[in-house]
Protein backbone atom coordinates (compact mmCIF):
# COMPACT_ATOMS: atom_id res chain seq x y z
CA UNK A 1 0.00 0.00 0.00
CA UNK A 2 1.34 3.33 -0.87
CA UNK A 3 0.52 7.08 -0.21
CA UNK A 4 -1.71 7.79 -3.20
CA UNK A 5 -2.76 11.14 -1.66
CA UNK A 6 -0.79 13.42 -4.03
CA UNK A 7 -1.72 17.19 -5.04
CA UNK A 8 -2.32 17.29 -8.67
CA UNK A 9 -0.93 20.74 -9.47
CA UNK A 10 2.34 18.86 -8.15
CA UNK A 11 2.39 15.79 -9.08
CA UNK A 12 1.59 13.84 -12.55
CA UNK A 13 0.09 9.81 -12.27
CA UNK A 14 0.29 7.15 -14.14
CA UNK A 15 -1.11 3.40 -14.14
CA UNK A 16 -1.02 0.89 -16.05
CA UNK A 17 -1.06 -3.09 -15.98
CA UNK A 18 2.07 -5.23 -17.24
CA UNK A 19 3.70 -8.17 -16.37
CA UNK A 20 1.14 -9.64 -14.57
CA UNK A 21 1.03 -6.38 -12.40
CA UNK A 22 -0.04 -3.05 -11.86
CA UNK A 23 2.87 -0.52 -12.41
CA UNK A 24 2.01 2.96 -10.74
CA UNK A 25 3.92 6.29 -10.94
CA UNK A 26 3.98 9.34 -9.60
CA UNK A 27 6.55 12.67 -10.80
CA UNK A 28 6.90 15.89 -9.67
CA UNK A 29 7.99 18.69 -12.64
CA UNK A 30 9.60 16.03 -15.05
CA UNK A 31 11.04 18.22 -17.64
CA UNK A 32 10.23 15.74 -20.61
CA UNK A 33 6.50 16.50 -21.70
CA UNK A 34 5.82 12.89 -23.43
CA UNK A 35 8.05 10.70 -20.20
CA UNK A 36 4.60 8.95 -19.98
CA UNK A 37 5.18 7.41 -23.23
CA UNK A 38 8.68 7.02 -22.50
CA UNK A 39 8.72 5.22 -19.54
CA UNK A 40 5.13 2.92 -20.99
CA UNK A 41 7.57 2.21 -24.09
CA UNK A 42 10.39 0.94 -21.93
CA UNK A 43 8.21 -1.29 -19.27
CA UNK A 44 6.19 -2.61 -22.41
CA UNK A 45 9.81 -3.62 -24.02
CA UNK A 46 10.86 -5.21 -20.80
CA UNK A 47 7.39 -7.32 -21.04
CA UNK A 48 7.91 -8.45 -24.56
CA UNK A 49 11.88 -9.37 -24.61
CA UNK A 50 12.59 -10.40 -21.11
CA UNK A 51 9.71 -12.58 -20.40
CA UNK A 52 10.13 -16.42 -20.70
CA UNK A 53 5.77 -16.78 -21.31
CA UNK A 54 6.28 -15.05 -24.35
CA UNK A 55 8.26 -17.75 -26.77
CA UNK A 56 11.10 -18.40 -27.96
CA UNK A 57 11.95 -15.35 -30.21
CA UNK A 58 12.27 -12.99 -28.04
CA UNK A 59 15.60 -11.59 -26.76
CA UNK A 60 15.51 -14.11 -23.14
CA UNK A 61 14.23 -16.94 -25.61
CA UNK A 62 16.94 -16.53 -27.57
CA UNK A 63 19.97 -16.30 -25.04
CA UNK A 64 18.12 -19.91 -23.20
CA UNK A 65 18.51 -21.24 -26.81
CA UNK A 66 21.89 -20.86 -27.16
CA UNK A 67 24.47 -24.05 -27.90
CA UNK A 68 27.57 -24.54 -25.61
CA UNK A 69 30.39 -22.30 -27.47
CA UNK A 70 27.46 -19.94 -29.18
CA UNK A 71 28.01 -16.52 -28.69
CA UNK A 72 25.37 -13.60 -28.79
CA UNK A 73 25.06 -9.87 -28.78
CA UNK A 74 22.54 -8.56 -26.71
CA UNK A 75 20.94 -5.19 -25.98
CA UNK A 76 22.66 -3.27 -23.26
CA UNK A 77 19.75 -3.28 -20.62
CA UNK A 78 19.58 -7.58 -20.85
CA UNK A 79 23.63 -7.80 -20.61
CA UNK A 80 23.18 -5.51 -17.93
CA UNK A 81 20.54 -7.12 -15.51
CA UNK A 82 22.13 -10.96 -16.69
CA UNK A 83 25.22 -9.57 -15.34
CA UNK A 84 24.15 -8.04 -12.37
CA UNK A 85 22.07 -10.80 -11.27
CA UNK A 86 24.79 -13.51 -11.80
CA UNK A 87 26.96 -11.39 -9.67
CA UNK A 88 24.10 -11.50 -6.94
CA UNK A 89 24.24 -15.51 -7.22
CA UNK A 90 27.88 -14.99 -6.65
CA UNK A 91 28.02 -12.74 -3.50
CA UNK A 92 25.63 -15.29 -2.15
CA UNK A 93 26.68 -18.76 -2.87
CA UNK A 94 23.87 -19.24 -5.27
CA UNK A 95 21.05 -18.81 -2.67
CA UNK A 96 19.83 -16.50 -5.45
CA UNK A 97 20.16 -17.37 -8.75
CA UNK A 98 18.94 -16.34 -11.66
CA UNK A 99 19.37 -19.93 -13.69
CA UNK A 100 16.02 -21.71 -12.27
CA UNK A 101 14.19 -21.49 -15.42
CA UNK A 102 13.48 -25.58 -16.13
CA UNK A 103 13.57 -25.95 -11.83
CA UNK A 104 10.44 -23.43 -11.78
CA UNK A 105 8.92 -25.46 -14.71
CA UNK A 106 9.76 -28.71 -13.57
CA UNK A 107 7.92 -27.85 -10.53
CA UNK A 108 4.69 -26.54 -12.15
CA UNK A 109 5.14 -22.59 -13.06
CA UNK A 110 4.75 -23.35 -16.46
CA UNK A 111 2.40 -20.97 -17.67
CA UNK A 112 1.78 -17.14 -16.72
CA UNK A 113 0.34 -16.96 -13.76
CA UNK A 114 -1.97 -17.82 -12.39
CA UNK A 115 -2.50 -21.69 -14.59
CA UNK A 116 -4.85 -24.02 -14.58
CA UNK A 117 -3.95 -26.78 -11.86
CA UNK A 118 -4.42 -29.46 -14.05
CA UNK A 119 -1.88 -27.76 -17.50
CA UNK A 120 1.25 -29.33 -15.63
CA UNK A 121 3.93 -30.91 -18.12
CA UNK A 122 4.92 -34.17 -15.86
CA UNK A 123 8.42 -34.47 -15.21
CA UNK A 124 9.70 -37.64 -13.06
CA UNK A 125 13.58 -36.07 -12.04
CA UNK A 126 13.71 -32.13 -11.47
CA UNK A 127 16.60 -30.69 -13.82
CA UNK A 128 20.60 -30.45 -12.37
CA UNK A 129 21.40 -27.38 -10.69
CA UNK A 130 24.55 -25.32 -12.53
CA UNK A 131 27.85 -25.45 -10.87
CA UNK A 132 27.51 -23.26 -7.90
CA UNK A 133 30.86 -21.98 -8.72
CA UNK A 134 31.11 -20.99 -12.16
CA UNK A 135 28.65 -19.09 -14.63
CA UNK A 136 27.07 -20.34 -17.71
CA UNK A 137 28.07 -17.62 -19.50
CA UNK A 138 30.98 -15.79 -20.39
CA UNK A 139 30.54 -12.03 -20.32
CA UNK A 140 32.36 -10.00 -22.61
CA UNK A 141 32.06 -6.38 -21.24
CA UNK A 142 33.70 -4.22 -24.35
CA UNK A 143 31.41 -6.43 -26.90
CA UNK A 144 28.24 -6.74 -24.80
CA UNK A 145 28.19 -10.26 -25.87
CA UNK A 146 28.01 -13.52 -23.46
CA UNK A 147 29.17 -16.96 -24.88
CA UNK A 148 27.30 -20.03 -23.48
CA UNK A 149 29.59 -22.34 -21.37
CA UNK A 150 27.40 -24.70 -20.11
CA UNK A 151 23.83 -25.19 -19.27
CA UNK A 152 21.45 -23.38 -17.39
CA UNK A 153 18.41 -21.36 -18.63
CA UNK A 154 17.54 -18.12 -17.38
CA UNK A 155 14.59 -16.66 -15.44
CA UNK A 156 14.73 -13.22 -14.38
CA UNK A 157 11.53 -13.01 -12.59
CA UNK A 158 11.44 -10.50 -9.98
CA UNK A 159 14.87 -8.72 -10.78
CA UNK A 160 13.60 -7.99 -13.74
CA UNK A 161 11.09 -6.59 -12.53
CA UNK A 162 13.09 -4.78 -10.07
CA UNK A 163 15.58 -3.66 -12.69
CA UNK A 164 12.80 -2.01 -14.71
CA UNK A 165 11.72 0.17 -11.75
CA UNK A 166 15.34 1.02 -10.79
CA UNK A 167 15.87 2.01 -14.59
CA UNK A 168 12.36 4.15 -15.01
CA UNK A 169 13.24 6.08 -11.66
CA UNK A 170 17.05 6.75 -12.84
CA UNK A 171 16.18 8.02 -16.27
CA UNK A 172 12.70 10.29 -14.21
CA UNK A 173 15.21 11.61 -12.06
CA UNK A 174 18.24 12.25 -13.77
CA UNK A 175 17.18 12.47 -17.79
CA UNK A 176 13.56 13.90 -16.78
CA UNK A 177 14.68 16.08 -14.09
CA UNK A 178 12.18 15.31 -12.16
CA UNK A 179 12.42 17.01 -8.46
CA UNK A 180 10.36 14.14 -6.57
CA UNK A 181 8.49 10.98 -7.70
CA UNK A 182 8.13 7.17 -6.81
CA UNK A 183 8.12 3.86 -9.65
CA UNK A 184 5.72 1.06 -7.90
CA UNK A 185 5.94 -2.14 -10.23
CA UNK A 186 3.84 -4.39 -8.34
CA UNK A 187 5.42 -3.73 -4.99
CA UNK A 188 8.92 -3.24 -6.28
CA UNK A 189 9.05 0.48 -5.68
CA UNK A 190 11.91 3.51 -5.90
CA UNK A 191 11.18 6.75 -4.54
CA UNK A 192 13.21 10.18 -4.09
CA UNK A 193 12.43 13.38 -3.62
CA UNK A 194 14.57 16.95 -3.49
CA UNK A 195 13.92 16.90 0.40
CA UNK A 196 10.30 18.40 0.97
CA UNK A 197 8.31 15.40 -0.21
CA UNK A 198 8.50 12.08 2.23
CA UNK A 199 7.07 9.24 1.06
CA UNK A 200 4.67 6.97 3.16
CA UNK A 201 4.54 3.49 2.57
CA UNK A 202 2.43 0.93 4.06
CA UNK A 203 2.83 -2.86 4.34
CA UNK A 204 0.01 -5.05 4.42
CA UNK A 205 0.14 -8.17 6.46
CA UNK A 206 -0.07 -11.43 3.97
CA UNK A 207 -2.61 -13.05 5.74
CA UNK A 208 -5.41 -10.34 6.21
CA UNK A 209 -4.67 -8.27 3.30
CA UNK A 210 -6.97 -5.02 5.33
CA UNK A 211 -4.28 -4.84 8.21
CA UNK A 212 -1.36 -3.07 7.71
CA UNK A 213 1.59 -4.07 9.85
CA UNK A 214 3.82 -1.10 9.24
CA UNK A 215 4.22 1.92 7.33
CA UNK A 216 7.36 3.55 6.36
CA UNK A 217 8.81 6.73 5.50
CA UNK A 218 11.31 7.62 3.11
CA UNK A 219 12.42 10.80 1.12
CA UNK A 220 14.98 8.62 -0.62
CA UNK A 221 15.54 4.35 -0.92
CA UNK A 222 14.11 1.31 -2.67
CA UNK A 223 11.66 -0.90 -1.17
CA UNK A 224 10.36 -4.49 -2.47
CA UNK A 225 8.25 -6.72 -0.72
CA UNK A 226 7.94 -10.90 -1.31
CA UNK A 227 6.00 -13.67 -0.41
CA UNK A 228 5.31 -17.45 -1.15
CA UNK A 229 1.10 -17.02 -0.63
CA UNK A 230 0.15 -14.67 -3.67
CA UNK A 231 1.99 -17.21 -6.68
CA UNK A 232 1.63 -20.59 -4.75
CA UNK A 233 0.06 -23.85 -6.45
CA UNK A 234 -0.59 -27.25 -5.55
CA UNK A 235 1.30 -29.97 -7.36
CA UNK A 236 -0.06 -33.42 -6.85
CA UNK A 237 -0.51 -33.79 -2.99
CA UNK A 238 2.35 -30.86 -2.62
CA UNK A 239 1.99 -27.25 -1.88
CA UNK A 240 4.33 -25.04 -4.57
CA UNK A 241 5.48 -21.21 -4.73
CA UNK A 242 7.88 -19.49 -7.22
CA UNK A 243 10.50 -18.76 -4.81
CA UNK A 244 13.34 -21.01 -5.23
CA UNK A 245 16.55 -21.97 -3.21
CA UNK A 246 19.45 -21.75 -5.70
CA UNK A 247 21.48 -23.87 -3.99
CA UNK A 248 18.69 -27.04 -3.82
CA UNK A 249 15.86 -25.82 -6.92
CA UNK A 250 13.18 -26.31 -4.12
CA UNK A 251 10.68 -23.74 -2.97
CA UNK A 252 12.15 -22.14 0.06
CA UNK A 253 10.95 -23.56 3.38
CA UNK A 254 12.24 -21.36 6.39
CA UNK A 255 8.93 -20.39 8.15
CA UNK A 256 9.14 -16.90 6.63
CA UNK A 257 5.79 -16.19 4.29
CA UNK A 258 6.44 -12.70 3.65
CA UNK A 259 9.44 -10.84 3.21
CA UNK A 260 10.01 -6.74 3.29
CA UNK A 261 13.19 -5.03 2.46
CA UNK A 262 14.56 -1.66 2.15
CA UNK A 263 17.65 -0.39 1.11
CA UNK A 264 19.03 2.14 -1.60
CA UNK A 265 18.16 0.30 -4.79
CA UNK A 266 15.29 -2.11 -5.83
CA UNK A 267 17.72 -4.32 -7.13
CA UNK A 268 19.58 -4.86 -3.16
CA UNK A 269 16.21 -4.60 -1.95
CA UNK A 270 14.50 -7.51 -4.53
CA UNK A 271 17.41 -9.80 -3.78
CA UNK A 272 17.58 -9.31 -0.05
CA UNK A 273 13.94 -9.79 0.43
CA UNK A 274 13.86 -12.88 -1.30
CA UNK A 275 17.33 -14.16 0.73
CA UNK A 276 15.07 -13.73 3.42
CA UNK A 277 12.48 -15.96 2.04
CA UNK A 278 15.48 -18.70 1.24
CA UNK A 279 18.00 -18.79 4.21
CA UNK A 280 17.70 -19.48 8.22
CA UNK A 281 16.29 -16.60 10.13
CA UNK A 282 19.43 -16.54 12.07
CA UNK A 283 21.37 -16.10 9.04
CA UNK A 284 19.60 -13.12 7.51
CA UNK A 285 21.46 -10.58 8.46
CA UNK A 286 25.19 -12.05 7.69
CA UNK A 287 23.74 -13.36 4.17
CA UNK A 288 22.43 -9.56 3.71
CA UNK A 289 25.64 -7.79 4.65
CA UNK A 290 27.23 -9.58 1.23
CA UNK A 291 25.05 -7.65 -1.00
CA UNK A 292 24.97 -4.19 1.07
CA UNK A 293 25.29 -3.02 4.22
CA UNK A 294 22.78 -0.49 4.48
CA UNK A 295 18.89 -2.63 5.36
CA UNK A 296 15.40 -2.59 6.83
CA UNK A 297 14.15 -5.50 6.84
CA UNK A 298 10.13 -6.74 7.87
CA UNK A 299 9.22 -10.36 8.05
CA UNK A 300 6.10 -12.14 8.64
CA UNK A 301 6.50 -15.76 9.77
CA UNK A 302 3.67 -18.75 9.41
CA UNK A 303 2.35 -18.18 12.31
CA UNK A 304 1.68 -14.35 11.86
CA UNK A 305 4.83 -12.91 14.14
CA UNK A 306 6.12 -10.24 12.72
CA UNK A 307 9.90 -9.70 13.12
CA UNK A 308 12.18 -6.78 11.73
CA UNK A 309 15.49 -5.61 12.28
CA UNK A 310 17.97 -3.94 10.18
CA UNK A 311 21.99 -3.03 9.63
CA UNK A 312 22.45 0.51 9.23
CA UNK A 313 19.94 3.46 9.32
CA UNK A 314 19.09 4.48 6.13
CA UNK A 315 18.50 8.26 5.52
Amino acid sequence: MIDKQVDPDTFETLTFDAMNTTFYFVISQCKISNWKDVIEGWVRYVEMEWSRFQGGDNELGQLNNLEIGQKMNLSLPLYDVLQRADDYRQKTNSSFSPYLLSQIQYHGYQLSFPFPMNGFVKEEVIPPLIDSKTSPFLFDPKQITVTRTSEGKVDLGGIGKGYTVQAAAKWLKHIGGASAGMVDGGGDMTVWSDGLKEWKIGVAHPLQKNREIAQFRLKNGSIATSNVIYRSWTKGNEVKHHILNGKTGFPAENHIIQATVISENCLDAEVGAKLCLIEEVKNIKSQLKKISSAFTYLLVNDQGKVISGRLEELM
